[in-house]
């Protein structure tokens, strides 16, 4: 009888460390379609700087300053604040706890490290948000990464850490290419979408495997010549691609690939179990 009864125990705690974990989990989806909603946004402003028609700042914070501009985006904005913040949340218990469907050992402890990495993206975002919404000053991501970059410089050994970092980077972009190649990035939902979403996700992270290859190659270079400026962000990884022979519609290509995978992150978002 006592066997019996901690096993009933023990199952109890299970389903209602499921149930738990599901209530997380939709909370925290919220927080990607969020990141659907800034991808669209950054789509919109690489297309515009493509067509010579904006100065923006072709980052993070240059498509949230897109939605403070006005009453409705401004509410819209307050709501992206609150979901990624539950998205960080999200995050920092998987990091903690999550990926129990993952078998391989080593893979789950991968996973457990990204979340914690995407937890702070989601707390950046969110603090970005919740400053906009409230009027007050914030500086584009571009200087932020400036000013880390100059920071890092200035310090013993600066230079060979700034370029580690920048070849950190470049290693990502590698690896979401590879994740389009093999449409690996689905493993992340609790269903396989249809073929065209699919499609969505495979230009999508093809895309942000371009964008995040000039960011990180822009950095490796600011660390060998010491040059702080040509570190500044996504901004100048699409300001760089559009100063290129046929930038146009090269850039105007990722414009389109971003859109494409702030669509998939929106229509995906109900589906996630990974953020």
């Amino acid at each position: 009888m006592a066997d019996a009864a901690r096993a009933a125990e023990s199952e109890a705690r299970q389903v209602a460390g499921r149930l738990r974990d599901d209530r997380i989990t939709k909370v925290g989806r919220f927080g990607v379609a969020g990141l659907g909603v800034v991808y669209l946004l950054l789509a919109w402003i690489a297309g515009e700087v493509a067509l010579g028609g904006s100065d923006k700042s072709a980052d993070n914070t240059g498509a949230l300053k897109e939605l403070a501009e006005n009453g409705f985006g401004k509410a819209l904005l307050g709501v992206l604040a609150v979901a990624f913040a539950a998205y960080a949340v999200w995050q920092v218990i998987q990091a903690a706890v999550g990926f129990q469907h993952v078998t391989d050992e080593r893979k789950r402890t991968g996973k457990r490290v990204a979340a914690v990495a995407k937890a702070l993206v989601g707390v950046a975002l969110s603090v970005s948000s919740f400053r906009l919404v409230a009027g007050s000053g914030q500086k584009d991501s571009s200087e932020q990464q400036k000013d880390l970059t100059a920071r890092l410089l200035g310090a013993p050994g600066g230079q060979a850490l700034v370029v580690v970092i920048g070849l950190a980077v470049v290693a990502f972009a590698a690896f979401l290419a590879y994740r389009a190649w093999t449409r690996s990035f689905l493993e992340k939902l609790d269903r396989r979408p249809s073929r065209r979403v699919e499609l969505l996700g495979v230009v999508g992270y093809l895309a942000r495997a371009v964008v995040f290859g000039v960011l990180g190659v822009l950095v490796v270079v600011a660390g060998f010549r010491d040059e702080a400026s040509r570190s500044r962000g996504l901004d100048a990884a699409l300001k760089t691609l559009a100063g290129q022979p046929y930038g146009t519609a090269l850039l105007l290509a990722v414009a389109v690939g971003l859109a494409a995978f702030g669509g998939y992150e929106l229509i995906t978002a109900r589906h996630a179990r990974e953020g």
